[in-house]
């Protein structure tokens, strides 16, 4: 069995240094980290304890690989999020069904909280497929609506509101959006999203193109 290389050339001065080794003792130039593994396991704290549990998972890997790092903590801040706007959109859908000549708005509340489901299982996306290539940058290609994790999300919002969420993705962005009776609601991978009077699929937003919200 091969032994593992625990060395690596620094990106300067070319000299064979610690391969944990943030600078360079030679030449004293700083050094890019080589994204470690990181288990999955590490999924669980931000699912289950929110805020702190994703804290946790950041402070633990963000040397080893600061980009999964820094997503766990992403899970963590958002994951409650969407609980929340899940429970007060189904709650609204309730209330607002109870309420004569509501429910078109009560279907719109239920799209918009699955728009935000779609924000989180697109980052579990991104996680799964570059762990599996072993290239642990983002790779959201696999958001779009025939994925098997976002077949019945988008279901439910064509349910909802007649029309399956447009999703433009790449490997390094994506952007969705859905119309409303009074606007939009658009969503995309710098995790900015919410209602807009402008159509994001109108050029300069999200157009297949530069996968920004309005």
């Amino acid at each position: 069995m091969p032994e593992e290389k625990n060395t690596k050339f620094c990106s300067n001065c070319g000299a064979e240094i610690d391969i944990k080794a943030k600078i360079c003792p030679k030449c004293g130039v700083e050094q890019s980290i080589i994204p470690e593994k990181v288990s999955n396991w590490w999924y669980l704290p931000p699912i289950f304890l929110g805020a702190i549990g994703g804290l946790v998972a950041w402070v633990v890997n963000k040397d080893v690989n600061p980009k999964k790092a820094r997503k766990l903590l992403i899970i963590g801040i958002f994951l409650p999020i969407v609980y929340i706007v899940a429970y007060f959109g189904i709650m609204a859908s309730i209330v607002l069904v109870s309420v004569g000549g509501a429910k078109e708005k009560a279907k719109e509340a239920r799209a918009t909280s699955n728009m935000m489901q779609i924000r989180t299982t697109a980052e579990f996306i991104s996680m799964e497929t570059t762990e599996a290539s072993g290239d642990y940058g983002d790779d959201y290609s696999g958001v779009n609506c025939n994925n098997s994790q976002l077949v019945s999300i988008c279901n439910d919002i064509k349910n909802s509101i007649g029309e399956e969420p447009i999703i433009h993705s790449t490997k390094e962005a994506y952007c969705a959006y859905i119309k409303l009776s009074t606007g939009y609601y658009c969503i995309d991978s710098g995790f900015k999203g919410g209602t807009t009077s402008i159509n994001p699929g109108n050029k300069g937003h999200c157009d297949g193109l530069t996968f920004v919200c309005p």
